[in-house]
């Protein structure tokens, strides 16, 4: 039941209360480890010093048994040696081994501990008894002789500090012998507890594996997958899925942070967006600004241009009669000057100028409010008006949008004399061509229909020329007499024909038949095609009577 609880309450901690749960039961673990490793370590270095002291006392308990009868083979050699010489040699080795001896009971005592001390203390005191009994045989040997050793060394004494020593060295061998079975015991002991170490250390790798695990699939892989995220999302995937969001812990709250950051991006992007429109339409507007900057400019350049090259003097006022533009056209043909005819001056001082130079016909003031009446009134008018010096100056004014008013002055002196010219011309040749006894026709070159005809041609057909203009030869004539002639004409336009004057009887719409001579001229207006055909049609009818 806690175990569920515990279970179903685990994704309510926060990460790093999980971290530090983990790295607590981690610090005990290994605190018991240490401990335990610690213990075992200075059980071991007091094993290891048990047991040498209880290896060195064995040993030296041999050594001491081992030394202990090599003095009694020697004492047995000194006993039993007849010769002086060899019982000294005997004697001499016999010193020898009593001083080994000697040295492994100093050396042992040096490292007997207190717990031994007791029953070291008559086992040295043994010894030296023996040592001290053995030596004085020996010396003796070497100065008297063996009957001397003898003689020391037979009686129930002596024999009696052997028999002890021996019991020493049994006592000692089977205290030895407990410990060393104590040792055992604890060897027995000591492979529970490495077992307990075993187990400590597979429980802390098995910690240490489960963190690891759970640091990879617990912490590390969300964040990996959150940072995929994360990356899709700068890289302009926006709107995904945050994983792990619901979790509570850390892990959770950095998914609530990408996921926030993901909002914000998105919501950035939108303005982002908003703002590259709003750059767009400006950039639009600034450009159709540049553009209509630039047609105004050129507008106004070409209006510049236009007005300073055309041939007619330009005025253009306001409703008040001020001067907006003039050139230089208006300015030569009354002979202002710029600096009264310019924009901004007022027109009463343009035709006060004017009048001063004799260059207008009317009071500067009549004119004035002249002007002003047909501005009010916005009536356009066309007049021409003959200046003092004989010039005939066409003026032409309209209103203009907004109230002003504009006007050209054009010298038309050269057309009018020229029109006057060309009409007595044209009045000269019409008054020949009426006069004269040949029929003048003129077809289109077309359409082969009349165009012009005179009085004799008239008196020729027998038709008024109201009744003629307008019409071909085939409308007029009768067979074969229209076809015939519009025949002649079309190979004379195409050059095909002799060019000499032709005699033909024609059959007249109203005068009956004629003798006559066509002589065909084609007329060119400029170069190129013939536009007209200039008929003369002399009647020979007469004289062709009079000669039958």
């Amino acid at each position: 039941m806690l175990l569920r609880r515990f279970t179903h309450s685990l994704p309510s901690f926060s990460l790093s209360d999980k971290i530090s749960a983990a790295a607590a039961a981690f610090a005990v673990l290994v605190m018991l480890s240490t401990f335990g490793a610690l213990s075992a370590l200075r059980e071991q270095r007091l094993f290891y010093e048990r047991l040498e002291t209880v290896s060195e006392a064995a040993r030296n308990i041999e050594r001491i048994n081992a030394l202990i009868y090599a003095v009694v083979m020697e004492s047995r050699g000194i006993y039993m040696s007849v010769d002086r010489n060899v019982a000294r040699r005997y004697a001499d080795s016999q010193l020898v081994k009593l001083a080994q001896l000697s040295k492994v009971v100093e050396d042992w005592q040096a490292r007997i501990t207190d717990e031994d001390a007791s029953v070291f203390a008559p086992f040295r005191k043994r010894i030296d008894q023996f040592v001290e009994f053995r030596t004085e045989m020996a010396r003796r040997t070497i100065s008297v002789g063996a009957a001397a050793a003898r003689e020391l060394g037979d009686n129930d004494q002596n024999r009696a500090v052997r028999t002890a020593l021996n019991e020493d060295l049994e006592q000692l061998s089977r205290l030895y012998a407990d410990r060393t079975r104590e040792l055992g015991d604890a060897v027995d002991e000591r492979g529970l507890a490495s077992f307990f170490l075993g187990g400590l250390g597979l429980v802390i790798v098995s910690l240490i594996v489960a963190a690891a695990l759970a640091m990879r699939w617990g912490v590390l892989m969300p964040l990996l997958d959150i940072a995929r995220v994360t990356d899709r999302i700068a890289a302009g995937r926006i709107k995904l899925k945050i994983p792990h969001a619901h979790r509570q812990d850390e892990i959770g709250h950095v998914a609530h942070a990408v996921e926030t950051y993901q909002n914000n991006a998105f919501r950035l992007q939108e303005l982002e967006e908003h703002e590259v429109e709003i750059e767009r339409q400006y950039t639009d507007i600034l450009r159709d600004h540049e553009r209509l900057e630039q047609g105004a400019i050129s507008s106004q350049q070409r209006l510049d241009a236009a007005v300073a090259n055309m041939a007619q003097g330009l005025i253009m006022l306001d409703s008040f009669g001020y001067v907006l533009m003039v050139n230089d056209q208006y300015r030569k043909l009354y002979g202002l000057p710029a600096s009264l005819a310019r924009p901004g001056a007022h027109m009463r001082e343009i035709l006060a100028h004017r009048a001063k130079l004799g260059l207008l016909r009317e009071k500067p003031s009549e004119y004035l409010a002249a002007l002003r009446e047909r501005m009010k009134e916005r009536r356009p008018e066309i007049v021409e008006v003959e200046l003092a010096d004989g010039r005939i100056i066409r003026i032409s004014e309209r209103p203009m949008d907004g109230g002003g008013w504009i006007a050209t002055h054009e010298d038309f002196t050269t057309q009018r004399r020229n029109e006057r010219v060309l009409a007595r011309a044209e009045y000269f040749l019409a008054a020949l061509l009426e006069n004269i006894p040949q029929a003048v026709v003129a077809k289109d070159a077309q359409s082969l229909r009349y165009v012009f005809v005179n009085r004799a041609t008239e008196t020729l057909f027998g038709l008024p020329r109201s009744e003629i203009i307008g019409r071909a030869a085939r409308e007029l004539f009768p067979e074969p007499t229209g076809a015939l002639l519009e025949s002649f004409d079309r190979d004379h336009l195409d050059e095909t024909a002799d060019q000499t004057p032709k005699a033909h009887v024609i059959e007249t719409p109203g005068n009956g038949k004629r003798d006559v001579v066509v002589r065909r001229l084609p007329v060119s207006v400029g170069e190129g095609e013939p536009k007209y055909l200039l008929s003369i049609v002399e009647d020979r009818t007469r004289d062709q009577r009079a000669a039958a």
